[in-house]
C-alpha cells in the first residue's frame, strides 16, 4: 500500500516536472512575448531615443532571459538524475526541485521588471497604449 503510494506520488510529480518542462519549451519559443516586443515597436510611434533605449533593454534581458534559461534547464536535470538515482522524494529530490521553482520564480520577476522598465521609456500616451498590448498579451496567454 505504501509502496502504490509512493510510486503515485512519484509519477505524479514526474508528470507535473513534465507538464511544466512542455510549457517552457513551448513558452521558450516566444511567439506571443515577440509578437508584443513588435507590438511596441509598430504601434506606440516611438521616437528613436525611446528606440534605442528600449532596444537596449531588450538586449539586456535576452542576456538575462538565456541565462535564467539555462538555470531551469540545469535545475530540471538535476530533479531527472536525483529521481532516477534515489526513486523517492528524497532530499535531493526535494533541493532539485526547490532550485527549479527558485530559478522559475527569477525568471518571472525578471519578465515583470523587464516589462516595467520599457513602460518607464514612454510617454503618457504611449503608457496607456502599452498597457492596452499588455493586458492583450496577457488575455493571448490564458
Amino acid at each position: 500500500m505504501i509502496r502504490s503510494g509512493l510510486l503515485a506520488a512519484i509519477l505524479g510529480l514526474a508528470g507535473g516536472l513534465l507538464g511544466v518542462w512542455i510549457g517552457i519549451g513551448l513558452g521558450s519559443e516566444a511567439p506571443a512575448g515577440e509578437s508584443f516586443h513588435v507590438l511596441i515597436h509598430d504601434e506606440l510611434d516611438l521616437d528613436p531615443d525611446q528606440e534605442a533605449r528600449i532596444e537596449e533593454i531588450e538586449a539586456r534581458f535576452a542576456s538575462l532571459r538565456r541565462a535564467k534559461e539555462t538555470e531551469l534547464a540545469e535545475a530540471r536535470e538535476a530533479i531527472g538524475e536525483a529521481l532516477l538515482r534515489d526513486k523517492a522524494l528524497s532530499e535531493d529530490v526535494m533541493a532539485a526541485t526547490a532550485r527549479y521553482h527558485d530559478a522559475m520564480l527569477a525568471l518571472q520577476l525578471a519578465t515583470l521588471d523587464h516589462i516595467l522598465e520599457m513602460r518607464a521609456e514612454l510617454g503618457p500616451d504611449q503608457a496607456a497604449e502599452f498597457d492596452s498590448l499588455l493586458a492583450r498579451a496577457f488575455d493571448d496567454q490564458g
